[in-house]
């Protein structure tokens, strides 16, 4: 080749790269090798949606996340088509163009990062092009999930996984205090997975998920981290994911899934597990059992402590205190939104409501009706909200519920009943338990 040949290929080279698009622009498609997209016949398709019109409802890191959960995807062997900012007329034939292309047989996965909302019973994404007047504009406007779960569901795919990191801080709601009443109701309304449908939030129905103060939405990111652990079924690795982002959020987010899934299935099998799209798991190269495995190890051993399990002595009580002053603080949305939080599991919030209705709380102003309400005590609710709280294993709760059994304040005395709560909450090292069994044990039943 002469010097001038030469030189042109190279310019003509330099120039294709210059021109070639990014890897994961606004619509993009990535593949994995030619040998593993044989072996595995997984599909995925991934929404962000951000760039929202309108003050106050643009969001920074849904495409952040769509970015991140695709080169996770790319890792777990998934043919990924990746679309950012999507309008409605695009999410409704992206979404039809992937399920009418999936093969018989084959693992799909769509993950939607971005705004969601319900209206009467039914669940919203909402695409960036959408300009909210009305809830029948919503309606008309934003996509339903319920198509997106039957266009899934109706494929030719065996094992279809959707995930939603939507009810996104800041949705389209109107701003406290109004967004707490009981009539509107917050977040993404609960759906049935319908059949071979694993479905996913990465908040409970009726909740608040966070944006995220870093780079990726808190879900997002401890999600794409557990897909990539060895060994673990579908199902344990959400449940893995619902207890990190408890811990990190320290119960404001707690993650939600259902299954319709009758077998096991892996992302990354554990040795000597064959996976065979459409078919039921194989354990053992070559064997010819048929049905669900579980993994290799018992998938409780894979699973962390929850994040109040954990705490040291000191923490508890630097806790205990923090809760003592939002009760002094108590505020007009506070109990609402408390409300919202402890029927989401929210065991900090549970704890306070039992707090609030044991001693009664002096007026504070409704949202709905701007009056003066005073909070007077309801024994019935107190116990309610602590022995909710207590079964998840809250030491503070089970010390405030004991002490009710221990004095018979509301509630028929039983001393061994307090002993018991006592115990439980004393071996978390809360030392206000540890104190009050120690009481116990001397003098008896607290004087009523």
């Amino acid at each position: 080749m002469s010097p001038v040949m030469r030189l042109a290929f190279v310019a003509l080279c330099w120039l294709s790269a210059l021109l070639a698009p990014p890897l994961l622009a606004q619509t993009s498609e990535s593949r994995p090798p030619e040998t593993q997209r044989n072996q595995t016949r997984k599909f995925a398709l991934v929404i962000g949606n951000g760039q929202y019109a309108g003050a106050n409802r643009a969001l920074k890191n849904p495409t952040q996340d769509a970015r991140l959960m695709s080169e996770t995807l790319l890792k777990l062997g998934f043919e990924v088509q990746t679309h950012l900012n999507l309008s409605r007329a695009d999410m409704s034939q992206r979404v039809s163009a992937f399920a009418a292309a999936l093969p018989a047989g084959a693992t799909s996965l769509v993950f939607y990062a971005g705004h969601g909302l319900q209206i009467n019973g039914a669940s919203y994404l909402m695409p960036v092009d959408i300009q909210l007047s009305s809830e029948q504009n919503v309606q008309l406007r934003a996509y339903p999930l319920r198509r997106l779960l039957d266009e899934v569901s109706s494929a030719a795919s065996a094992v279809n996984i959707v995930i939603l990191d939507a009810c996104r801080d800041n949705p389209f709601q109107p701003p406290p205090p109004v967004r707490y009443r009981s009539n509107g109701p917050m977040g993404l309304a609960r759906v049935l997975a319908p059949r071979g449908t694993l479905l996913a939030y990465s908040t409970q129905p009726g909740q608040l998920a966070a944006d995220g103060v870093g780079a990726n939405s808190t879900y997002t990111a401890t999600l794409a981290k557990t897909l990539l652990d060895p060994g673990l079924t579908l199902e344990d690795i959400f449940k893995k994911v619902n207890t990190l982002v408890r811990n990190a959020t320290r119960d404001d987010q707690i993650p939600w899934f259902e299954t319709s899934l009758t077998d096991a299935y892996f992302l990354i099998p554990p040795e000597g597990t064959r996976i065979t799209a459409g078919q039921s798991l194989r354990s053992g190269v070559g064997s010819s059992v048929q049905g669900p495995q579980r993994a290799a190890f018992p998938a409780e051993a894979t699973l962390p402590t929850l994040w109040f399990l954990g705490m040291q002595a000191h923490e508890l009580g630097k806790l205990q205190a923090h809760m003592d002053q939002l009760i002094d603080d108590l505020g007009a949305t506070d109990m609402p939104k408390w409300q919202q939080q402890a029927e989401g599991g929210n065991v900090v919030a549970m704890t306070l409501l039992g707090r609030l209705h044991l001693h009664g709380a002096a007026p504070w102003r409704d949202a709905a009706s701007d009056a003066s309400v005073p909070l007077v005590s309801d024994k019935s609710k107190a116990l309610h909200w602590f022995q909710k709280a207590a079964d998840q294993g809250f030491p503070i709760a089970q010390f405030e519920l004991a002490t009710m059994y221990r004095a018979g304040d509301g509630v028929n005395p039983d001393q061994a009943k307090a002993r018991e709560l006592l115990q439980k909450a004393s071996k978390a090292r809360y030392r206000r338990a540890e104190m009050e069994l120690l009481e116990l044990n001397i003098f008896g039943a607290a004087p009523r």
